[in-house]
């Protein structure tokens, strides 16, 4: 007698693919950063009286310039000279005010903010920007005279322009030790003017968030499964990822179902993003 097979079933078994991309949103708290002092960011020792100090603001916001001057130390004295007080009322957010000697060249008091007709520097003698009674930077050596400079070649405080380098964020405040341009500053030849009224520092603004989503999940229909996605903000700290869209549906079973906020500005935050064993099959991009 023949033997009659069993009836030949097919199995399909579906697939729920999940693609992480940048519609992971982060939340990120930036901090409220202690205000920085201002600082020299161009002096100008050229020919004649052609001289001049730029101050720079590297903060985000506005800088009331009450309280602010300027003191020339001259020949190695350990008291200053001559002090300018800053007659401005405010200098805007990483902007400059320029200082200038009165009977400077057109193209320096063009840019000027403030002219001043006193005798005012040489190549050696120190120079301190002064707030509230506090040196917050300097040039030169108090209480020391170099003979006819500090420094050599261009980078030198006679006869040169100086500017200060990119990477410098912040003032000298030990006007008493040795100094030397060449560190902190680059140096132009005398009668150099081009670029006073305008400076840039190498980092500054409010930077993005970078977000790492990982590859795609794929998972088995009724099978939950998770990715990690994490974020990190160079001046801030993430708070928070939130899932801002799914498409083309969103199916109500894919969410974030854990997060460890970032500790301090700078560190890395991360959450998991978890299919939910409810999740029809297809394909969904978070």
């Amino acid at each position: 007698m023949p033997t009659l097979a069993a009836p030949f079933r097919r199995l399909f078994t579906a697939l729920v693919s999940l693609s992480l991309v940048m519609s992971v949103a982060p939340t990120s708290l930036v901090r409220a950063a202690e205000p920085s002092e201002l600082f020299f960011s161009e002096y100008v020792e050229g020919s004649s009286n052609n001289k001049a100090l730029e101050i720079y603001n590297p903060n985000d916001f506005a800088v009331d310039l009450g309280g602010y001057s300027v003191q020339m130390y001259f020949n190695g004295g350990a008291s200053a000279g001559l002090t300018i007080p800053i007659s401005g009322e405010t200098i805007a957010a990483r902007d400059v005010y320029v200082l200038a000697q009165s009977s400077a060249d057109a193209a320096i008091l063009a840019v000027a903010d403030q002219t001043n007709g006193s005798g005012w520097f040489n190549g050696d003698d120190a120079v301190t920007l002064v707030h509230s009674g506090s040196v917050i930077d300097s040039i030169g050596q108090i209480g020391n005279d170099p003979g006819s400079q500090w420094g050599t070649g261009d980078a030198s405080t006679a006869d040169n322009t100086l500017r200060r380098k990119a990477s410098v964020l912040g003032g000298d405040t030990n006007a008493t030790d040795a100094f030397d341009p060449s560190l902190e500053w680059d140096g132009y030849p005398v009668d150099t003017f081009g670029g006073l009224g305008s400076h840039q520092t190498a980092t500054g603004g409010n930077q993005p968030v970078a977000i790492t989503c990982g590859a795609s999940v794929q998972a088995l229909e009724g099978v939950e499964e998770s990715a990690t996605v994490t974020a990190s903000d160079p001046d801030g700290v993430v708070t928070d990822i939130a899932i801002d869209s799914v498409t083309p549906t969103d199916p109500g079973t894919i969410s974030v179902t854990s997060f460890t906020a970032a500790s301090a500005d700078g560190g890395e935050a991360s959450a998991t993003v978890t299919v939910g064993s409810g999740t029809p099959a297809g394909s969904y991009a978070v």
